[in-house]
């Protein structure tokens, strides 16, 4: 966005009557949303990352093919205006083309934050919708400032706010901890179903491996929740147990999807990273040994409580808790359904 302002303040603020200043509107409309949804299959997880350089080499060789066509291709694009890049003068200096190729990109990057819940979706429908509102009404005065700056105003507030979720979040598997599921216990709609997975037998892969490697299968298993959207929204990781609330669903509804989550999860081999451990002062390499990599397959048995009027949210939460706990204590079975107040077991 910076770039394309850039672009905006120093090679667009003549007429666009002008066809080399037409041509590089024109171009700037055409990348500008094919570069903002290159973004979301492109993994930044660092400022200084491999993805990061590529990005900005991308980046500095489309703004030199950009040249290139504006300088030598300028007698051709009258042609191109005449026959394809034709305009409505009286709706926006934009060619139509142009204006549904936008349209298209801004609604489809809509559909996937609405779909996905991401905040990298997030920030691309809101840069492609005020990118399309600048192009679309270019000839306003004032239109490219407003629009830039109400996107750069968005983010910003919603970078802050998303640093302050970061404080609602387990630092190992990035989900929604305690204090986030408090919250949203207290506002709750009266018909939902809480469901607690938990790993079967965590105490034997502490005795087949080490510690670490519970939590090394609870990151893999968030991963693969998070992969679920009709989990995403209400998943959280509280006392070595995830936590699903679904709205507007009871038990026998959530049936289903939880099966598919359990068979999800049993088929997934789940990496284990090996413990460094120091060499011994008589040794003579200084180099810590670093064993290597394991996978194992785990199950996951679960829990679900449906909400009743005479509950309280805190109280269907516990009662999940217990008949999972409780069935798992009584009864040594793997990759088990658990119903309250039922207390079946349901394969």
């Amino acid at each position: 966005m910076l770039v394309a302002y850039s672009v905006i303040l120093y090679w667009l603020q003549t007429s666009l009557a002008n066809t080399d200043t037409k041509l590089i509107f024109c171009l700037l409309a055409t990348l500008l949303p094919i570069n903002l949804l290159l973004l979301r299959f492109l993994q930044l997880p660092k400022l200084l990352s491999f993805s990061m350089v590529a990005l900005l080499l991308l980046v500095i060789i489309q703004c030199g093919i950009g040249a290139i066509i504006s300088y030598f291709y300028q007698a051709d694009f009258s042609n191109w205006q005449r026959i394809h890049l034709f305009t409505y003068h009286n709706i926006s200096s934009l060619p139509l083309i142009l204006i549904v190729f936008n349209l298209a990109i801004s609604c489809c990057a809509g559909a996937l934050a609405i779909r996905y819940h991401r905040r990298i979706d997030r920030h691309i429908f809101v840069c492609s919708l005020l990118a399309t509102t600048t192009f679309i009404f270019f000839h306003y005065p004032f239109i490219s400032s407003s629009a830039f700056i109400v996107c750069a105003l968005f983010l910003l507030v919603d970078l802050g706010y998303c640093r302050y979720q970061q404080c609602f979040y387990d630092p190992s598997t990035q989900l929604a901890d305690h204090r986030a599921l408090s919250q949203m216990l207290a506002r709750l709609h009266p018909h939902y179903a809480i469901a607690i997975i938990a790993i079967d037998h965590p105490n034997k892969i502490i005795e087949k491996h080490h510690p670490q490697a519970v939590a090394d299968i609870q990151r893999s298993i968030a991963t693969l929740l998070t992969q679920h959207t009709q989990c995403l929204q209400h998943l959280y990781f509280v006392s070595q147990q995830f936590i699903v609330i679904f709205e507007h669903k009871n038990g026998v509804e959530c049936q289903s999807l939880l099966e598919q989550l359990q068979h999800d999860l049993a088929a997934e081999k789940h990496v284990i990273e090996p413990i460094t451990t120091d060499s011994q002062p008589d040794e003579q390499t200084v180099k810590p040994k670093k064993g290597r990599k394991k996978t194992m397959k785990v199950s996951v048995s679960i829990g679900i409580s449906d909400s009743t009027n005479d509950q309280t949210a805190a109280a269907v939460l516990q009662q999940a808790i217990d008949v999972l706990e409780t069935a798992q204590r009584t009864n040594k079975k793997k990759n088990q359904i658990y119903i309250a107040d039922r207390n079946e077991a349901l394969l």
